[in-house]
């Protein structure tokens, strides 16, 4: 995952160019701004369910691998907005509003995973059927690749996407706050008698402190390789490596077949079987 305010912050800017050209205003409600920050971060939540599975003993390790194991970071799983988008685009009476989980789930966080995470996100993924597996993309992550958890965290603000996310952030605060102090009232169309600044203190507080918690300072001891080595992770699980289709199961064993031997498990997809492999 990118930090979570970086998530919020790229998806509200794209939303924000949407907003301008659809209506010629460069002033947005703050609940429009409330929930493209909550659909921006929504897939992250599934962090609060490996929180309770551990009983509250959240250890964000290597062993903290969500792209894989959790259905919220399945993107074929939010198809239904897609097409409530497309209706609603047709039939419906205000489609920026229904757009906004499309643009934060699908272009202010998957599209960011796959460029700024080191496993990437599996497009291709069937969420209901738990035992088959999609390959993952990832593009720009030659730093952070089989990192998780703190590890990759160490290592992703040293990159020039974290330092750009930084300053989106950054640059989503100040257009905040203009829009905080602009003359300009807001006329909430479904209350019209509603003339009232609207104040969008949460925002701003929101991503600053998820700003600050991200730039403090990290303990060396995540910039060292984690016990269990780099790449521990889906490359070398054989319930991915079984789940996936014959064809993208050949392409993974060829592109990992230095690792699978040195983690000294090549043998079990040696089988007569997989013999067409070649390595």
């Amino acid at each position: 995952m990118s930090r979570t305010e970086q998530h919020a912050a790229f998806g509200f800017l794209i939303y924000y160019a949407i907003y301008i050209l659809w209506t010629g205003s460069f002033i947005m409600p703050s609940y429009y701004i409330s929930s493209i920050i909550f659909f921006s971060i929504c897939p992250d939540l599934d962090a609060i369910i490996f929180y309770l599975k551990k009983r509250g003993k959240f250890k964000l390790d290597t062993e903290f691998q969500h792209h894989f194991s959790s259905i919220a970071h399945y993107p074929l799983l939010y198809i239904p907005f897609i097409i409530m988008f497309i209706i609603n685009l047709f039939v419906g009476s205000n489609p920026l509003t229904s757009v906004i989980p499309v643009i934060g789930i699908y272009f202010g966080h998957f599209l960011f995973d796959t460029i700024a995470c080191g496993d990437g996100i599996m497009w291709g993924k069937n969420p209901f059927r738990r035992k088959k597996y999609a390959r993952f993309i990832n593009i720009y992550c030659n730093k952070t690749d089989g990192y998780h958890g703190k590890y990759w965290g160490a290592r992703y603000r040293t990159t020039k996407i974290s330092k750009i996310g930084n300053i989106a952030v950054l640059f989503c605060v100040i257009i905040f706050l203009f829009f905080q102090f602009s003359n300009v009232t807001i006329v909430i169309p479904a209350y019209p008698s509603y003339s009232r600044r609207i104040s969008y203190h949460n925002s701003i507080m929101f991503l600053l402190m998820m700003l600050f918690l991200g730039l403090t300072f990290t303990s060396k001891k995540w910039l060292r390789e984690p016990p269990e080595g780099r790449y521990s992770d889906y490359r070398i699980k054989e319930r991915y490596i079984n789940g996936l289709s014959e064809k993208n199961r050949q392409i993974h064993l060829k592109k990992y077949s230095g690792l699978l031997e040195n983690k000294n498990t090549i043998s079990k997809y040696t089988s007569p079987k997989n013999s067409n492999i070649i390595y």
